[in-house]
């Protein structure tokens, strides 16, 4: 033991320095970067430019940093050359706060690749929250190893990114469609400066991570050399990583598709080969996820005893291991990144969480802008030569406004949190000045003790991190109006395949009942708002994320219609009713009467339609539904409790349901009584097909709104109500589902509240 306790620990070469660079950035963030981006449009494509010169200066400033100052500490070291121990503090504690809620937020990304394999993992919030914290505990164990154990466990995650992206952005182009790209250039009909605007502080998110060279500078052999050269090339291979697979992708996968997709890259390779190889890219993912928390997990603590040596921070972060980890310090991280976890559970803390999230974006960037500015100080120091003087402080000029941008892109709210957490930084650091006499004369004389002063500074840390969990998220809640105001869009959800409700036209625009209702949502927010020019924004959601899209923000109103249910009414609200509807059922017209018999109810020949009766019409029988639906619910239950045995098919969407019940691949093809009902009008073999005269539920529908939205609420309302009694609303209804009767007409009248 004594002789391992005096070897010196191994530390990380520049190459293994490099791909931890690599896999800090392109770990989570490429993974999802095609959905976020296609949401957008390929349109979105050209604020690469921007981010990737802002990134690479920014990387430059870190790589010339590091030539002057090798210290521990990285960009804390850097700050404390011109701002003293003050400066050293804001940047690493605004720094470390960024990198715990990034560590959650990227072991939640992991947990939900990983529900593609073990859907268990994400099927309840708790589930959620138990697989985010054991993520972060195996990888916190697995750093026990130190450095040279994370450099190489790196080494073979990173092939998680290689392999999928690198490998699309050199064969991708074997199936990249000239068509496809231009029809997802510009989904959303934005301007120039919209597009490149909207995607600005996206893609920089991308590169978050540029700095972890230097923040772990204390575990690299030949600091002054590798982590300018780790920094620089880490970024610029990143960079064109990035362009080449952001770009091939959207010529392969059709934007819609890409846009709803929690595997962008498995998405487009299971279209390149199959299934099978789709779902080895998402495994693949799964590793790079992982790799990237392994990889952050590392730098925070690094980070964490960097402060600890220079007294900042408690000693116990200090304390290392005979392989040079700080064990001590990452079973503190971990245990306080498992209660940020807990945010999970409930819809209440997850939207403090989001709130957090978007914190960690300027707390990340704002020690950018105050470690590059210390290159100036320290090129003084070192009296650099003019032009070389000249050349840097263009570049990190540029860098530092650039970082100025991202934070202003970032958001009101982000910006007002950062403001409260910078300024809780003085005050933390109010009680660790005494240990500083130099700085500190006075505190100095009054002869205060450093332990009361790291005591205070406990608590003053401890009450931030309440402070933090319990900052609100005021976008969500009354202020939505004044959100949509300042946006300049209102965002509309819908489905590409239920029509006549929702669905995507021949000329790819959003149609259907549930959109024409929705321009009279618009219509009237413009009125009520006084923005004549307010833009409305079509995204597309699937059935298996359209309450997650309501509930993160990401649309303000669902316009396919849904029932409301009181499960669902925990998570959104929903509008007066839209339409009357419930499942039906569509089989072949030359079905067997017997089968026709028993799901219409009827009795059968031999007496009464007991269920051992229709048991045996049933037995084996495929029936189709599409998942997601209330549907397949209802299949489900019924066979549950029938005890029926019969193959259950699902069907992609609609129109796969109707192909099945055609081509004999299923029997019976179970839905929405108005979607069977308009697919069989349009089906160019609709003579073949039959919807039962049965509704075996009827449920009312309506519009989603996001929950305690209540001023966007009475919005839609006021909308709708004023629609139902427009003389052109007979005539819009018919062009969906035929020509109404009195009855229909009066039931909308009744329904629509009075002004």
């Amino acid at each position: 033991m004594a002789t391992s306790d005096t070897t010196p620990a191994k530390k990380m070469s520049l190459m293994q320095l490099t791909i931890l660079v690599a896999v800090n950035m392109m770990g989570s963030g490429i993974i999802m970067l095609p959905t976020n981006m296609a949401q957008v449009g390929a349109i979105s494509l050209l604020s690469w430019g921007v981010t990737a010169l802002g990134s690479m200066a920014i990387a430059y400033g870190f790589a010339q940093c590091g030539l002057f100052n090798n210290r521990p500490g990285g960009m804390s070291a850097y700050a404390e050359d011109a701002y003293g121990k003050p400066g050293y503090f804001l940047v690493f504690l605004l720094y470390f706060f960024s990198l715990a809620i990034g560590n959650v937020a990227i072991a939640i990304s992991a947990v939900g690749y990983l529900a593609g394999f073990f859907p268990d993992v994400s099927a309840t919030p708790i589930a959620t929250c138990m697989s985010v914290i054991v993520l972060i505990w195996l990888t916190t164990f697995a750093n026990f190893g130190g450095p040279s154990i994370t450099g190489k466990i790196g080494s073979v995650t990173v092939w998680g990114v290689i392999i999928p992206v690198a490998g699309l952005s050199l064969i991708g182009w074997f199936w990249f469609s000239g068509a496809t790209f231009g029809a997802a250039w510009n989904p959303k009909n934005l301007s120039l400066s919209e597009g490149l605007g909207s995607s600005i502080s996206l893609t920089l998110w991308a590169f978050l991570g540029m700095e972890s060279a230097a923040q772990n500078s204390g575990a690299v052999e030949d600091p002054k050399k590798n982590v300018p050269l780790a920094c620089m090339f880490g970024t610029l291979g990143a960079a064109v990583i990035y362009v080449a697979s952001t770009t091939v992708i959207q010529g392969i996968v059709p934007n819609a598709e890409l846009a709803k997709s929690t595997g962008p890259f498995a998405l487009a390779y299971a279209q390149m080969f199959n299934p099978t190889i789709g779902s080895i890219i998402m495994a693949l993912a799964i590793l790079a996820c992982v790799g990237s928390l392994l990889g952050w997990q590392f730098t925070i603590s690094q980070t964490a005893k960097a402060a600890a040596d220079d007294r900042l921070f408690p000693r116990v972060f200090g304390k290392v291991n005979h392989l040079d980890a700080p064990v001590a310090g990452m079973v503190i991280m971990a245990v306080v990144q498992s209660l940020m976890a807990l945010s999970t559970i409930s819809p209440t803390l997850s939207e403090q969480f989001n709130a957090l999230v978007n914190l960690a974006v300027v707390t990340n960037v704002v020690p950018y802008v105050v470690s590059l500015s210390a290159l100036f100080v320290m090129m003084r120091a070192e009296k650099v030569d003019a032009k070389v003087y000249q050349r840097n402080t263009i570049i990190v000029t540029f860098a530092m406004l650039y970082s100025v941008y991202a934070i202003y892109a970032s958001g009101k709210d982000a910006v007002l949190g950062g403001m409260i957490v910078l300024a809780l930084t003085y005050v933390i650091y109010g009680y660790l000045a005494p240990r500083f006499p130099s700085l500190s004369p006075k505190a100095a004389g009054n002869g205060l003790r450093p332990a009361k002063g790291a005591a205070a500074a406990t608590v003053a840390l401890a009450a931030l991190a309440v402070t933090l969990l319990a900052f609100p998220s005021s976008d969500t809640r009354a202020e939505t109006l004044d959100g949509i105001r300042n946006a300049g869009r209102i965002k509309l959800g819908y489905h590409t395949d239920s029509r006549p409700f929702t669905f995507r036209d021949e000329a790819g625009k959003p149609a259907g009942f549930g959109i024409e209702l929705c321009h009279q949502v618009v219509e009237q927010a413009r009125k009520t708002m006084g923005m004549p020019n307010l833009a409305a924004e079509y995204v597309p959601v699937g059935r298996e994320n359209q309450l997650r899209a309501l509930t993160t923000g990401e649309i303000d109103v669902l316009c396919e219609p849904t029932v409301p249910t009181l499960t669902t009414r925990r998570q959104i609200s929903y509008s007066i009713s839209v339409f009357a509807s419930g499942t039906a059922v569509l089989l072949r017209r030359n079905a067997s009467q017997r089968l026709k018999d028993v799901l219409m109810g009827r009795e059968l020949e031999t007496g009464p339609v007991w269920r051992s009766n229709a048991d045996r019409v049933l037995q084996r029988r495929r029936i189709t539904v599409v998942p997601g639906t209330r549907a397949e619910a209802a299949v489900k239950d019924t066979i549950s409790k029938l005890n029926l045995v019969v193959q259950l098919v699902p069907s992609q969407d609609y129109a796969a349901g109707i192909d099945r019940v055609l081509t004999g691949a299923a029997d019976v093809f179970v839905g929405d009584r108005a979607i069977l009902m308009d697919a069989v009008r349009r089906a160019t073999v609709g003579d073949d097909l039959v919807v039962l005269d049965r509704h075996f539920s009827h449920e009312t529908l309506a519009l989603g709104v996001r929950r305690d939205a209540e001023d966007l609420r009475l919005l839609v309302d006021t909308a709708l109500s004023h629609y139902y009694r427009a003389p052109d609303f007979p005539s819009a209804f018919g062009r969906w589902f035929g020509v109404p009767s009195e009855a229909v007409l009066t039931v909308f009248k009744t329904v629509s509240l009075p002004d």
